[in-house]
C-alpha cells in the first residue's frame, strides 16, 4: 500500500502537469506552482518602493540531491528570482521557494 507522502505526491504530480508553469534552476526546467505575490513597502531614498515576494511550489521528487539554495537564482517566464528562504516540511512532498525578482 502507498503511504500518504506518495500518494500526495502523485496527485500533485497531476496537478502540476495540468496547471504549473515551467521554472528553470541549475540549467534544468521543472514544473512548479507560482502562489500570488505578496508584495511590501521598502523604504527607499525618497520614498516606499513596492516589492513582491512570491512563493513557489515544486514537488521534492523532481530535484537532485541537493536542490536549491538561498541565493540561488531561478528563471520562470524568462525573469530571474532570487531565492530568499525555502520552506521543507518534513510531512509535505513540497518544497517552497520563498523568491523575489533579482
Amino acid at each position: 500500500m502507498p503511504s500518504r507522502l506518495a500518494e500526495l505526491d502523485a496527485d500533485f504530480a497531476a496537478i502540476f502537469a495540468e496547471a504549473g508553469i515551467d521554472l528553470t534552476w541549475d540549467g534544468a526546467t521543472y514544473r512548479a506552482v507560482l502562489a500570488d505575490p505578496r508584495v511590501e513597502l521598502d523604504l527607499q531614498t525618497g520614498g516606499f518602493l513596492p516589492e513582491a515576494d512570491f512563493q513557489v511550489k515544486i514537488r521534492k521528487a523532481e530535484l537532485p540531491d541537493p536542490g536549491p539554495r538561498t541565493r540561488q537564482t531561478v528563471v520562470i517566464r524568462g525573469e530571474s528570482y532570487a531565492i530568499k528562504g525555502l520552506t521543507d516540511r518534513p510531512t509535505s512532498p513540497l518544497l517552497i521557494l520563498h523568491v523575489a525578482r533579482a
